[in-house]
């Protein structure tokens, strides 16, 4: 692998954020575009590389706050015999680069005229309760990865969800945080609104995958990718979004420590203030910054070689 191809096997893991020799769920190999490799060539490129090229490939990504894992058959259900599956992920020892921004996340949530605390805010809400989905409902922890078939939620699941958290948060009244209180200002289809836009966000990031699609019940289903994440850098791309929605420093400490529930047990993870275990689409995650990324096809559908290639759509 010359340097040429190491750029282009880096471009194309951080649009995609996963390869897979052989693609699991049915899905189709992903052909070449331009100025673009076929996921065929990524694989090999990178099965073929001599130790010294792996190593300047590990200290490329290395300088972007990244780390390529590999994970082979049988170590997490859905990856196809005799496939590998590569895997790009954050690395919480190395610091972020500038050029992953919010800034997407913003403009996804945004509806109106909301500061960029309000917006971090409704962020931080929607993903505490979407891990009340598929973490807490399953009694599973963080370390639970090859459980991340089973974390499917249907999109009203997460809609009344968030709509009984802020009326839990109404009932507090006056003793309710004050920087929270701006998820009351909700009207009509706002939180239908926000909730597919949260979603979408976390598709783009390969984080969750569409299973089925039936009128207004889409079914999702957590990604090997975001369950792997979830696992290992946990809620440590959170701690700047909490910051910002903090108005004093008393209010900053209370919400980091509503994400902050051990995620060695499952049982520890009680409500969905609580939730603050698992990461999906990260903030600050390259994925915000970079084209979309595609969900890593993980149905748990039986695995099997797929010869053909499809274009991304």
């Amino acid at each position: 692998m010359n340097m040429m191809e190491m750029g282009e096997v880096v471009a194309y893991l951080l649009r995609y954020r996963t390869a897979e020799r052989v693609p699991s769920g049915g899905r189709k190999r992903r052909a070449a575009r331009e100025g673009q490799l076929s996921e065929r060539d990524v694989c090999a490129l990178i099965d073929d590389a001599q130790e010294s090229e792996r190593e300047a490939l590990r200290d490329f990504l290395a300088g972007q706050g990244m780390r390529l894992k590999v994970f082979e058959a049988g170590d997490y259900p859905g990856i196809a015999p005799g496939s590998r599956f590569f895997a790009l992920l954050p690395d919480p020892e190395l610091e972020q680069p500038p050029l992953y921004t919010r800034d997407a996340v913003f403009e996804a949530l945004k509806l109106r005229q909301e500061s960029r605390a309000e917006l971090a805010l409704w962020y931080l809400q929607l993903w505490l309760l979407l891990h009340t989905l598929i973490y807490t409902r399953l009694n599973r922890a963080l370390s639970d990865v090859s459980r991340y078939q089973e974390a499917t939620f249907v999109t009203r699941e997460l809609v009344e969800l968030v709509r009984d958290q802020l009326e839990i948060l109404r009932g507090l009244g006056e003793s309710a945080p004050e920087n929270s209180r701006v998820l009351l200002d909700e009207r009509g289809e706002d939180i239908p609104r926000r909730v597919k836009a949260f979603i979408d966000l976390l598709v783009r990031a390969g984080h969750l995958d569409l299973v089925r699609e039936t009128g207004d019940e889409d079914v999702w289903q957590q990604t090997l990718l975001g369950a792997l994440e979830a696992e290992q850098i946990g809620v440590h791309h959170l701690t700047h979004l909490i910051e910002l929605t903090a108005a004093e420093g008393s209010d900053g400490e209370r919400l980091l420590a509503t994400v902050e529930t051990p995620d060695a047990e499952a049982d520890s993870q009680s409500s969905a203030a609580e939730e603050g275990e698992a990461n999906t689409m990260a903030a600050d995650e390259p994925v915000a910054a970079e084209d979309e990324a595609a969900a890593t096809g993980s149905q748990g559908k039986t695995p099997g070689a797929q010869e053909d290639e499809e274009p991304r759509q």
